[in-house]
């Protein structure tokens, strides 16, 4: 186990415990057994960490149930898969869940919600996707009036299993979910959401002059002479009149390994892909 992943399994058990904003760097690196020194050395600050944190805890969710739906041989298998695996990944990480669920807003900064939100506009995005491929084009215009639906009842089921403590049969809820999904995609016929901005809101378009920025701070997170050359070459294709998107997503491969990367690797291939 690396120190990174020490400090931010010892952070878990104690906002578990005392909640993030109680918590603090001191009892964090009283509880791993190392210095103030060595923390910093891993992460410049307590929010750094909760960003670390959530970075890994969402990329896994995303990545997992992304890679599970693939395998589905047809589109109605690929819906099913879908909640299978998204209730089951998400159980996996239920402790961390419920600390963002009982945390008080005010111990997670702006740019840590803003990253947060980005990641489940992701997922949504990642379900319309799939919606349109298992139902087509009779949910055109309805969409995200079901992509909005669809997800409050995966919230509200993960909602009652969270605080029931209870086991559930997975299969049985994912055959529920795809029978009550079908059922809103061809006989619903009210539209409330009219466009795209109702749903992904918070969703920022990052100007190339952000990204940039984003990039320059990331070079400072690594010494591998890969990661660095294949920086520094993205930052150059993007500051180009016409960036090419082959490019950009070939020198993002070469970044994927490290979780440092994460939010802006997931970004980059989201506009370029």
């Amino acid at each position: 186990m690396t120190r990174k992943q020490l400090i931010m399994d010892s952070a878990l058990q104690l906002f578990a415990e005392k909640g993030i904003e109680a918590t603090s760097v001191q009892q964090i690196t009283d509880h791993c057994g190392i210095s103030k020194g060595a923390f910093y050395l891993s992460f410049k600050s307590k929010d750094e960490l909760i960003y670390a944190i959530i970075e890994h805890f969402m990329n896994n969710i995303i990545r997992e149930v992304d890679q599970a739906v693939k395998e589905g041989s047809t589109p109605s298998e690929k819906l099913h898969i879908y909640f299978v695996h998204t209730f089951k990944v998400m159980s996996q990480y239920t402790g961390f869940a419920e600390i963002l669920m009982k945390e008080k807003v005010s111990a997670i900064n702006e740019t840590l919600i803003e990253r947060i939100q980005y990641y489940v506009d992701l997922s949504k995005k990642s379900l319309e996707k799939l919606l349109f491929e298992v139902f087509g084009e009779q949910i055109e215009g309805k969409q995200y009036d079901l992509v909005l639906v669809v997800n409050g009842m995966v919230q509200a089921y993960l909602q009652n299993f969270f605080e029931s403590c209870k086991p559930f049969d997975v299969i049985k809820l994912a055959d529920s979910l795809v029978e009550k999904t079908t059922l809103l995609a061809t006989k619903s016929e009210i539209v409330f959401l009219q466009d795209s901005s109702q749903l992904y809101s918070r969703i920022k378009n990052y100007s190339i002059e952000h990204i940039v920025e984003e990039l320059d701070y990331l070079q400072q997170q690594t010494n591998d002479r890969l990661e660095l050359e294949s920086i520094q070459l993205l930052k150059e294709e993007l500051m180009m009149e016409m960036p090419r998107p082959a490019i950009i997503v070939g020198l993002i491969s070469n970044l994927e390994k490290n979780e440092n990367f994460n939010w802006i690797t997931i970004y980059l291939k989201d506009r370029f892909n």
